[in-house]
């Protein structure tokens, strides 16, 4: 395992404003409890009956209420933008559509991974590492990443070595858990292949994001979530064209451009 690691752009000792918060310490990835969560909350409309549902009906079937209550704070945390007013994400709108459970689940996990704390590991630690030919990761590892940018985030500072050490195995698990990883000690980089309706989901969420142009779909780093490269998400684009985006590469002029107005119609279309 390669020791070098991406340094941190807020340069040695410089805290950054943004939130690195482990809180996939204390959690699981709880996949199926999420999407049960999401599709209760469109059927019931509002949050308080989801909460009533999931808090007292017991919808998860999970043993205690301290239980049941974690793992709704936390996918309300992750997936639900607003307690008081329902909004309706895109997510929510794969989840409760009839389509494949794999495609699901690799929207989820593209959700998922906009965690910051997600985020930063593996599109600055474990992208490079793959990229490099690396075969395995093991926990030390990603701990000693941590430790590496630790003084550039206060939430990260006041962290004892045991949480660091839980939130570094924790993490392994979850990518094993979405298929990126597989294996038990030692985590090797799994064979893995993104359904094309996945892919076209994570272009236009890139649309939302504020991506305008051709150029800036194919160099965003979200795609280092997927552990794809510039090439890889290019032959991909090509893939999914003109079923759910029009893609045209002339010279050095290429454009992109959306089939459907919206995540709703382009979900509907799977």
């Amino acid at each position: 395992m390669s020791n070098e690691h991406i340094e941190p752009e807020d340069g040695e000792g410089v805290q950054s404003e943004e939130s690195l918060d482990p809180k996939i310490a204390h959690h699981s990835t709880y996949i199926d409890e999420t999407k049960r969560i999401l599709q209760t909350y469109v059927e019931c409309g509002s949050y308080e009956d989801l909460e009533h549902q999931v808090i007292e009906g017991n919808i998860l079937n999970k043993n205690t209420e301290e239980y049941r209550k974690n793992i709704l704070r936390e996918v309300t945390r992750r997936h639900i933008p607003d307690k008081e007013e329902y909004i309706e994400t895109p997510l929510m709108h794969a989840v409760t559509s009839d389509i494949r459970s794999d495609v699901i689940d690799w929207c989820l996990y593209y959700e998922f991974a906009q965690d910051p704390f997600i985020r930063r590991i593996t599109t600055d630690f474990l992208y490079p590492e793959f990229e490099r030919g690396t075969l395995s990761v093991q926990a030390v590892d990603i701990v000693e990443f941590i430790e590496s940018i630790q003084n550039n985030y206060a939430d990260l500072q006041d962290r004892s070595d045991s949480t660091i050490n839980e939130a570094a195995t924790k993490y392994l698990t979850a990518l094993r858990n979405f298929g990126l990883l597989e294996g038990t000690q030692r985590k090797e980089f799994a064979v893995t292949h993104v359904p094309d309706e996945a892919f076209a989901y994570v272009v236009y969420r890139l649309f939302e994001k504020g991506a305008k142009s051709a150029t800036e779909i194919l160099e965003h780093e979200d795609w280092k979530l997927f552990l794809m490269n510039e090439s890889e998400v290019q032959r991909r684009i090509r893939d999914i064209s003109p079923l759910y985006i029009s893609y045209e590469k002339r010279g050095s002029t290429q454009r992109l451009v959306k089939k459907y107005d919206s995540m709703e119609d382009l979900i509907d279309a799977f």
